[in-house]
């Protein structure tokens, strides 16, 4: 992915790329703009050209500079966004002309845009929503029942089934998790004062289980939430 503009100790962290990525679908969130990030050049090859833009500037001097926001949260998701190589350029160069709010509301805008497609709605019911959630759910337990860390293997950490869970982790369960989450957060309004304490443990899972296997690392991560068994149930 291009260093432009995430140098210095407002870099994000791998995690934070990833997850930008998702959040655009691939395209550039400008939405006068919209350009696919990808490309293909011939050959079989492919390439892209999508930047990490910073909101608020990672230094104060910088475009949308504000030396009151702490030098960390410069570099976290909430203050980037992806955008092509000329937009980024663009704003960057015509801050006036593109402040904080407007590049919040690309980002809003496109999220907004992302969950429409996938189908992500809030419902009328705790049984609908129950619903929405448990085929994902469902695939998790399974593939952790079936290969999961606390089976035998355990013991042997070269053994085949650990290459297969890191993998089916990376592919399936974490993504499997941010869709629950989009689904409940659609659905707040739904969930007792009891389980939203649940689903902020669980977005703490999901948090930690992302920086290990997707992220820089890390060796704790809080255990998945026994009440999400029946999370609007």
């Amino acid at each position: 992915m291009s260093s432009a503009c995430v140098l210095g100790t407002a870099n994000p962290t791998q995690a934070t790329r990833y997850q930008l990525w998702a959040d655009s679908a691939g395209y550039c969130c400008n939405p006068i703009c919209q350009n696919p990030l990808f490309v293909d050049v011939g050959m079989a090859l492919t390439t892209h050209f999508g930047e990490i833009a910073h909101i608020i500037a990672a230094s104060p001097g910088g475009p949308r500079g504000d030396a009151t926001v702490p030098v960390p949260n410069r570099g976290e998701r909430e203050n980037l966004v992806l955008l092509c190589a000329n937009c980024h350029t663009v704003v960057d160069k015509t801050p006036d002309s593109h402040p904080v709010e407007m590049l919040l509301a690309w980002k809003e805008q496109r999220r907004a845009a992302v969950e429409a497609a996938l189908g992500i709605a809030g419902h009328t019911t705790r049984e609908q929503a129950r619903a929405a959630i448990e085929p994902f759910a469902h695939q998790n337990r399974h593939i952790h029942r079936t290969i999961g860390p606390d089976n035998d293997y355990r013991f042997d950490p070269n053994a085949e089934e650990a290459a297969m869970w890191d993998r089916e982790v990376v592919a399936t369960i974490i993504p499997n998790l941010h869709q629950i989450l989009r689904i409940v957060d659609a659905n707040r309004e739904l969930l007792t004062d009891e389980e939203k304490d649940v689903v902020a443990a669980l977005r703490s899972h999901v948090d930690g289980l992302t920086h290990r296997h997707l992220g820089d690392g890390g060796l704790r991560v809080s255990r998945y939430p026994a009440g999400m068994e029946n999370l609007f149930a």
